[in-house]
């Protein structure tokens, strides 16, 4: 069976290829033109081709003689391109290659979507878990471009019966990555972000000249890491996925007949609070442990029951067997994952 994976040399791309290539799967890997991870996506020893997905033409021909497509490429709202690329890239790339398996000359088995559990809104400061019935209501434009992604895959299923799948992953996360988590510069990143192109703040926005003043401080230690709690001392929650638990659950959704027409979140074990994962991290790197007290509080969930019920999705990788296994990368050690 032969599959088009799009996005072949990003953290889920390349490992779910590689599992994908041990489950006898013929692969096909989509990569933007100069793709910095393009040799990543080389040494899978799969069929490359080199496609902006803006380019229409190119994105529709390239899903011609595929049995399954999985459409992880995606353009996020980092850097400096306009929100205009975030459309072309994200959506109508969707529309490209569901037309371009209309046309193919094999049928179409499977069509899976990556989208995001950023569509619920996790940017609040309430203590909610989402599942796949809470209401849609994304706050930014690339959470925008992947519910628009949804419902173009939907309404394909509806009009053509093109066979498709959804996936809301959430926060993944390869072995090279996970030492350095939890830095001041990465919660400055959501004040600075959020204030800029005048974006309504995302968390918090009641309190932005307190948690500037806090970040101003706390970025002094840019190696620290950051145990969070709010202002009534209740730590915020880290939600984070490893990058073999999507894999393996994109695997389960891509092979089940219960899938079909089906939108699933994707996110690892049960969220670790702040203070927890900061300790571990201290103590697997040697950064300094600092509290941090915030005006609010973050730590949206999502479930993944109906995952684990029709999919028998069952994420093994904690937070803590994640730090094993980024230590055992930066021994040298061999692991069982592409780091990112």
């Amino acid at each position: 069976m032969k599959a088009l994976i799009t996005g072949i040399s990003g953290r889920v791309g390349a490992n779910l290829a590689h599992q994908m290539k041990v489950r006898g799967y013929e692969i096909c890997g989509l990569v933007m033109p100069n793709d910095p991870h393009a040799a990543k996506a080389e040494r899978l020893g799969v069929e490359i081709v080199e496609a902006d997905l803006a380019d229409a033409e190119r994105v529709r021909a390239a899903a011609d003689g595929v049995d399954v497509i999985v459409h992880l490429g995606a353009q996020i709202p980092q850097g400096t391109d306009p929100s205009e690329r975030m459309l072309d890239v994200n959506t109508r790339a969707t529309m490209s290659l569901l037309e371009g398996a209309l046309t193919s000359s094999v049928p179409l088995k499977r069509f899976l979507l990556a989208s995001t559990y950023q569509t619920y809104n996790p940017f609040i400061t309430r203590d909610v878990t989402f599942d796949e019935n809470t209401a849609q209501q994304p706050i930014d434009i690339y959470a925008l471009t992947k519910l628009l992604s949804e419902e173009i895959c939907l309404s394909y299923m509806r009009e053509y019966g093109t066979p498709v799948t959804i996936l809301r992953y959430c926060s993944i996360k390869a072995a090279n990555e996970v030492l350095g988590m939890l830095h001041p510069a990465w919660l400055n990143y959501f004040i600075e972000m959020t204030l800029s192109k005048n974006r309504v703040p995302w968390f918090g926005a009641e309190h932005i000249d307190e948690t500037k003043a806090i970040m101003s401080e706390l970025l002094k230690t840019p190696d620290a890491v950051c145990a969070v709690r709010d202002a009534d001392g209740k730590p915020w929650q880290l939600v984070v996925t490893d990058v073999r638990d999507v894999a393996a659950g994109t695997i389960l959704a891509l092979e089940s007949e219960a899938a079909v027409g089906e939108a699933f979140n994707m996110t690892g074990c049960p969220p670790i609070s702040y203070p927890s994962a900061a300790r571990l991290l201290a103590d697997a790197t040697g950064r300094p442990y600092r509290d941090v007290q915030m005006p609010f509080w973050r730590g949206a969930g999502a479930s993944t029951e109906k995952a684990r019920a029709l999919l028998g999705y069952d994420p093994q990788w904690s937070f803590d067997r994640m730090v094993e296994t980024a230590l055992a990368y930066e021994r040298g050690q061999p692991i069982d994952q592409i780091p990112y």
